[in-house]
């Protein structure tokens, strides 16, 4: 028999909302490949509020926009715009059109990271878009990171 169940491990400090579920963190593609398309939502720790994205991201013709190390653009081609928020970031694409957001929001017992964009890897093909107030991943992801990545040098 078939569950329709999903497992959520739920971080007691920070998560992310993706497939409509809860998770500390998650990556789409691979990130620690030299060149293609990765996402990553990185694990938060415990002491930290502000979530770490790290990213090469592609438009739908499969150019190469930008990458994104923790947060901060280390490649731009793209001439991709970072917009700092109150309580996150946005990346946009010089017209102005939203590339990426992330927010935060505090609770008492922790915090909730929102991720919205419609997402592509090198191909072209759609890799993430919004479904309300999460985001559906599609490909080669994992769910449910239990430590923070390690980027090796």
């Amino acid at each position: 028999m078939v569950s329709n169940q999903r497992e959520s491990k739920i971080s007691a400090h920070h998560n992310y909302l993706v497939n409509d579920a809860l998770t500390p963190g998650f990556a789409l593609g691979n990130p620690g490949s030299k060149d293609g398309f990765y996402f990553l939502a990185d694990v938060v720790l415990p002491g930290e509020s502000t979530p770490r994205v790290s990213a090469r991201l592609y438009d739908h013709e499969g150019e190469f926009l930008v990458e994104l190390v923790w947060n901060r653009i280390k490649a731009n081609p793209g001439h991709t715009r970072f917009q700092s928020l109150p309580n996150g970031f946005r990346l946009l694409y010089p017209s102005g059109e939203a590339i990426l957001s992330v927010q935060t929001e505090r609770f008492t017992n922790g915090y909730l990271s929102r991720i919205q964009g419609k997402l592509y890897d090198e191909k072209g093909g759609l890799r993430m878009e919004p479904s309300l107030e999460s985001v559906t991943v599609y490909g080669k992801a994992s769910l449910t990171l239990e430590s923070p990545f390690e980027f090796s040098a």
